[in-house]
């Protein structure tokens, strides 16, 4: 007898989107990515537009650390 398989959790469904964008930091722009879980391209793009506020913070941070920029964050999308 066949059996199908189960399907994918959402967070087995997730892929990872790399955003760039752009920030100033002592005059000179600074290149900067996000790496976001989503299950879609346009989640993604919810996500990062939904959490500018704290992506920028963090990038802030990091750039004022004189670190490289690049922050991850691990959020479930709706779905």
């Amino acid at each position: 007898m066949r059996q199908e398989q189960p399907s994918l959790s959402p967070a087995q469904q997730a892929a990872d989107f790399k955003i760039h964008f752009q920030m100033t930091d002592a005059g000179a722009r600074r290149a900067c990515s996000v790496t976001i879980q989503a299950a879609s391209r346009v989640d993604a793009a919810i996500i990062f537009r939904e959490n500018w506020s704290i992506i920028e913070k963090l990038a802030r941070l990091n750039l004022a650390a004189k670190g490289p920029g690049e922050i991850t964050l691990e959020a479930a999308s709706t779905g």
